[in-house]
Parts: structure tokens; C-alpha cells; sequence
């Protein structure tokens, strides 16, 4: 009996390259067909996109954000989003935003920092390999469109519909649902809104 396993990286880019009638690769590494190199970008394209929505499964509600030596604060290079706790710190002294691989403060217009950061929220990209079954399957999916399309032509027939990828769309909206354990309150719009009725002015 054959075994099911998650889909690994290798796996979706030659179901990209199915779309079009390409033979499968043995191997991502080394030097790679030309076909092989655009679908393997595509699918990383798409990762990219996907992820930066922020998911649970890829943000972080207690990370730390330390100062360096010139009271800057760096972020990693696979950091997408980051948010402060809006009971904790106020955005007209910390309206944070990022940029060229710093965290930069829009209240004051400067990327220099009187203090560290507790509990921020903040989103990653992750490996293809790190990521749940769901969004791997959305991921590749949807790449697969968009490879076939920059390929063959938008006007081709296409080996996945988009009844296809919002299948797959809506299938990682309900994982996310379930290991979220969301509630209306959980947007900072919410939280906004929740915390401007209890202020005493």
C-alpha cells in the first residue's frame, strides 16, 4: 500500500510543468531546463504572494524586536509584516512600517529607536516545505495558471480551471478557520474600535 505524503517542492513544479505537456525532473538542483527554472520561480513567485496575506501558520504573535547597535531595529530578510500591540503602544508615537530591511517609525519619520519591542506580531515567509498541505496545494495550483498562461497564452485551454484554485482557496480559508480559532475581535481594526470606547479623555 502506498503511502501519502505532503507534496514536496519537486512535486509541485513538475505539476506545473504538466500543464503543459513537460517531463517530469528528477531533481531541483544543479543546472535545470528552461521550462524548470520558470516554474520553480513561479511557484516561489506565488509562495511569496500567497504568504504575505498572513496566515497562522505563518505569524508570529510574540516575537521580540531588538535594537542594534545604532538604535536600529533590522529585520530578517523573510519578514513581511510586522505589527505592534495596539494596547501597548500608541501609533501616534509608533506608526511602524517597513523598509530597506529596517523597521521605520512614521510618527516620528525616522528608523531610529528609543526602546525594544515585546510581543510584536509579525508574519514570515516560509520554505515550500514548512507550509501546510492546504496552502501548498492553493500555492500550486494557482501557480500552474499562471505558468501555463505566460507560456502558452492566457486564451489556452487550461489544465486547472479557476474553479480549481478557488477550490483550493476555499479548502485553506477553512484549515485556517479551524487552527486560527479567529474571532471578530481579533483585527487590529477591532481592537481599534474596542479600545477607543474605554478611553478616558
Amino acid at each position: 500500500m502506498t503511502i501519502q505524503t505532503r507534496t514536496t517542492e519537486l512535486e509541485a513544479v513538475n505539476t506545473i510543468l504538466s500543464t503543459i505537456g513537460e517531463a517530469p525532473l528528477n531533481t531541483l538542483s544543479g543546472s535545470l531546463p528552461v521550462d524548470g527554472t520558470i516554474a520553480k520561480n513561479v511557484l516561489s513567485e506565488v509562495a511569496r504572494e500567497v504568504q504575505s496575506e498572513g496566515f497562522h501558520f505563518n505569524t508570529h504573535y510574540k516575537v521580540t524586536l531588538s535594537r542594534d547597535t545604532d538604535n536600529k531595529i533590522p529585520l530578517a530578510t523573510n519578514v513581511v509584516r510586522v505589527e505592534l500591540d495596539p494596547n501597548k503602544q500608541s501609533k501616534s508615537s509608533y506608526d511602524i512600517v517597513q523598509r530597506d530591511g529596517f523597521l521605520y517609525n512614521l510618527a516620528k519619520n525616522t528608523d531610529i529607536f528609543d526602546k525594544n519591542f515585546e510581543e510584536a506580531k509579525v508574519v514570515y515567509l516560509l520554505p515550500f516545505a514548512e507550509i501546510p498541505e492546504q496552502a501548498k496545494r492553493y500555492i500550486t495550483i494557482r501557480a500552474s495558471r499562471i505558468f501555463h498562461d505566460r507560456t502558452l497564452g492566457a486564451n489556452t485551454l487550461h489544465k486547472f480551471t479557476l474553479e480549481d484554485e478557488e477550490k483550493a482557496l476555499t479548502i485553506l480559508r477553512q484549515a485556517e478557520t479551524q487552527t486560527g480559532d479567529y474571532t471578530v475581535f481579533d483585527t487590529p481594526e477591532q481592537a481599534y474600535t474596542i479600545s477607543r470606547n474605554n478611553r478616558v479623555y
